[in-house]
């Protein structure tokens, strides 16, 4: 039996024993009796809060495995996955499990906040243990929430429509599900907005994980993606991308290119992630 939510099962016996001094309540307004039927109430309170972290706990010891739907689906997005060996790939399924559990997922832009499917919160949760795999913290600390929006959107920092966001203030990255799904199935044709913002989150925990050469220029960047500078302004909607985050997401998304045009830096950022 796979058991994802252990916080669930947890809250069971709890919740019968509220259910039952709420009822003894009924014939018995006791002041020891109210005191008793507090306890399970406020264990229950407590589970609610802290489900991430308990979930977290129980999957990073009892792994459970990741559906042949999710696989083949981060098998077919993800060149990075395609080249681990088998021994890493269940490690990789274990970090994806672990960070979609210990994150929270907003689908915002609807009449009311949604939960995000499960398959979306997977094709998401597969960025930060791809640009996190050789190092042992995954989790991207700054930035506990994934906010996700149908369309562009504006937002309090940029009040016109954009298609990604980070704020390290509020601790959340922030994307049009319409441009990531896109690209992530057609990455020759889509700039992905959702791997953007998470390499400029990752970058703002590890900012000197690598550094671009002095004559690296957003055309030798168009060179490797087939994107000029302007297109992704555009898929973004503004003007303040990163160029070396834009790199990062090169690194991984089009590895072959990137060796092909630029060996010298796939090399030394290759050598830095497995440092």
């Amino acid at each position: 039996m796979k058991i994802y939510k252990f916080s669930n099962i947890l809250s069971v016996p709890f919740f019968l024993a509220a259910l039952y001094f709420l009822f003894r309540l009924i014939d018995d307004t006791h002041d020891l009796m109210a005191a008793w039927a507090t306890v399970p109430l406020v264990i229950l309170v407590l589970i609610y809060l802290f489900q991430p972290q308990i979930d977290y706990w129980w999957l990073s010891r009892n792994p459970v495995g990741v559906d042949k739907e999710v696989r083949d689906m981060i098998c077919y997005t993800n060149p990075f996955y395609r080249t681990l060996a088998d021994t890493e790939k269940e490690e990789f399924h274990k970090r994806l499990l672990l960070y979609e559990n210990g994150r929270e997922f907003i689908a915002k832009g609807m009449e009311k906040d949604m939960n995000v499917p499960y398959d979306i919160r997977y094709m998401i949760s597969q960025i930060p243990v791809t640009l996190s795999f050789w190092n042992k913290n995954f989790l991207i600390e700054k930035y506990d929430r994934v906010v996700i929006y149908k369309h562009a959107f504006p937002s309090p920092l940029k009040r016109f429509l954009h298609t990604y966001e980070i704020n390290q203030e509020d601790g959340v990255i922030i994307f049009s599900l319409e441009h990531a799904e896109a690209s992530f199935f057609k990455p020759k044709q889509f700039f992905n907005v959702a791997w953007q913002a998470y390499a400029e989150a990752y970058l703002d925990e590890n900012p000197r994980l690598f550094n671009l050469p002095e004559n690296y220029t957003w055309h030798k960047l168009e060179i490797i993606t087939g994107f000029s500078k302007a297109f992704i302004e555009k898929t973004a909607g503004f003007s303040e991308v990163s160029l070396k985050a834009a790199t990062l997401v090169a690194f991984f998304l089009y590895p072959e290119e990137f060796k092909a045009k630029e060996g010298a830096l796939y090399q030394n950022m290759k050598a830095r992630f497995r440092a």
